[in-house]
């Protein structure tokens, strides 16, 4: 077994009776403070990538048409969602290893991360709750629909950390960063077209030369048997019309 095949035991995997004598001391402390740095590491990713998937949803929303372009934005959308799962899943890693090691009273304010906990809603204000409101400060105005008592409940992710009052700016920061990796994956397969261009022109030029090589070659050996010498004058031609026909292949091709 190779030493990076190995199973590196971390003490929130070991069984507490067994973790004072297997662990040295203050080992613990350590890792519950790296679990503690990852959750709320987690939290601020879950945020930014929240954020970043709204701004999708809104842009497809308004401006994509037709099925090529949703089929697109469909599938950047989905990209983003695979990210933000991989995220709660560092989340709840974290966090059930903080609890093995220092119990739930020491993460309280790291809940439960439920699949409902991972959405953008705003706090709304309900219908009924503003015409109370109005009503306190002696507007006669009657609403012209009844009240609703719909609500839409903020997740708590969202007042861990900073709250909903900082919803703008997170927006504009994710939308921020999700364009800076976008771009610069753009750069970088703008980069590799123009390495392959430029590879496929130096093998041309690499067999065009090859083929230079091999003509050069077929009288070289003036001073052997005539046998060995229209042996040679035949092997040289047959290299240069192989390295001829692959040039040729290669340029149809490309």
């Amino acid at each position: 077994l190779k030493a990076e095949e190995m199973k590196l035991w971390l003490p929130s995997e070991i069984l507490e009776a067994l973790r004072t004598r297997a662990c040295r001391r203050g080992l613990s402390d350590i890792e519950a403070k790296l679990r503690a740095a990852q959750c709320v590491d987690a939290l601020n990713v879950l945020r930014s990538r929240l954020h970043a998937q709204t701004h999708l949803i809104t842009w497809r929303n308004s401006n994509s048409t037709g099925q090529s372009a949703a089929t697109r934005s469909a599938t950047l959308i989905g990209r983003v969602g695979d990210r933000i799962k991989r995220v709660a899943g560092k989340y709840r890693r974290a966090r059930e290893a903080l609890i093995a090691l220092k119990c739930a009273a020491h993460a309280l304010h790291f809940k439960v991360l439920a699949d409902a906990d991972l959405n953008t809603n705003v706090e709304e204000e309900s219908d009924a709750e503003a015409r109370r409101k109005l009503a306190r400060l002696g507007s006669s105005k009657r609403a012209r629909n009844e009240p609703t008592n719909k609500k839409t409940t903020l997740s708590w992710i969202w007042t861990v950390g900073g709250g909903p009052g900082e919803a703008e700016a997170q927006l504009h920061e994710s939308v921020r960063v999700e364009w800076s990796k976008a771009k610069a994956r753009r750069d970088r397969w703008v980069e590799e077209v123009q390495l392959l261009r430029e590879e496929m022109k130096r093998v041309l030029r690499m067999l065009r030369w090859t083929q230079g090589e091999w003509e050069k070659r077929k009288g070289q050996r003036g001073s052997v048997d005539p046998e060995l010498a229209a042996g040679l004058k035949a092997y040289a031609r047959r290299q240069v019309y192989v390295h001829r026909r692959v040039a040729e292949a290669f340029h149809i091709s490309w």
